[in-house]
């Protein structure tokens, strides 16, 4: 059940003997992990399949264990690394597709199906300030009074799922893919929580969300009553008579609707996470904005997460802060 579970679609004429071994590694890692499989390996799945797909095109369907492949590795994976420059992919998203490779290369020298693992001789990428994945959009309370406006009097192109959608990721700062995968059988409508959320690296979390998204919900539960929709998945799209479980990228283009509201066209969900993160950490302090984001410590929120000010910004700030002191 667990190995037809990561079965990998065969319908792309990828080498056989690859998606063998490939499940065998999936296989592997959901007993030795199963908190992650569907969060962090499922990531590494979809880099896998790319570099597959790429073996069929270019390098005649090749074996990925083969002492050939791991002979002439690092031509193989420079010819890769250069189609996907051209494709558009930055210094991070080929480090990241790399690292997926290379755990799995992990496996088989541990396993001794291979003498050593060929991205030992192979470094990342470096990253800079250039390979930041998406431009940040910090919000102003007016913009998010804008959004939830107009999403409440335009219905017929904006949903109720595209309402939840926006207020929860603002409500709780929650990633995509914790959002992504919550359900119906997680809600405690009485405590506003989704309790046992799986996060990043398989931490279970509490989704914590506000009165007005708490009404919201009470309204598509009972939409999903009068239509009988059985599936316990939170947020659902209708696609070939059924009810599924609505992907990320459905979520993303949501978003992404709804940024154009204030005029923004590339808005994601990372940019409500980073606003609320901002939004808390200046009314309060960075330790709850790191809180809020279940950060280890408030570096990473810090860097990554508060809207760097600029020198009008400090200048100000500091003739308030003089202001108070009686200078």
């Amino acid at each position: 059940m667990v190995i037809k579970k990561q079965k990998i679609n065969k319908k792309e004429e990828i080498n056989p003997k690859n998606l063998e071994i490939y499940e065998k590694y999936l296989c592997s890692c959901y007993i030795k992990s199963r908190e992650t499989i569907d969060t962090t390996y499922k990531v590494y799945k979809s880099n896998m399949l790319q570099f597959l797909k790429f073996l069929k095109k270019y390098e005649n369907n090749r074996y990925l264990v083969s002492d050939n492949t791991i002979k002439n590795f690092y031509d193989i994976w420079e010819k890769y690394a250069s189609i996907c420059i051209e494709q558009g992919n930055n210094n991070r998203t080929i480090n990241n597709k790399r690292t997926a490779i290379s755990t799995f290369y992990d496996w088989c020298e541990k396993r001794d199906i291979i003498k050593y693992n060929p991205f030992r001789k192979i470094d990342s990428l470096k990253i800079t300030s250039n390979d930041n994945r998406r431009k940040s959009y910090f919000l102003t309370q007016k913009q998010i009074w804008e959004i939830n406006f107009e999403m409440t009097k335009n219905k017929k192109v904006f949903t109720l799922q595209d309402r939840i959608i926006f207020n929860l990721f603002l409500d709780s700062a929650a990633r995509i893919s914790a959002i992504h995968s919550l359900k119906i059988s997680q809600l405690n409508l009485e405590e506003n929580m989704f309790e046992n959320v799986r996060e990043k690296e398989g931490y279970i979390v509490s989704i914590i969300f506000f009165n007005e998204t708490k009404e919201l919900l009470k309204e598509w539960i009972k939409y999903r009553k009068e239509k009988n929709i059985e599936s316990d998945y939170l947020f659902l799209t209708f696609y070939d008579k059924n009810y599924r479980q609505m992907t990320k990228e459905t979520i993303r283009n949501r978003v992404k609707k709804i940024g154009k509201i204030i005029g923004i066209d590339n808005f994601y969900p990372h940019s409500i996470r980073k606003t609320i993160i901002n939004i808390i950490s200046n009314i309060g302090n960075i330790t709850d904005g790191a809180i809020l984001a279940n950060h280890k410590n408030s570096k990473v929120t810090s860097e990554h997460y508060i809207k760097h000010q600029n020198q009008n910004d400090i200048k100000n700030r500091l003739i308030d802060l003089r202001s108070k002191a009686g200078l």
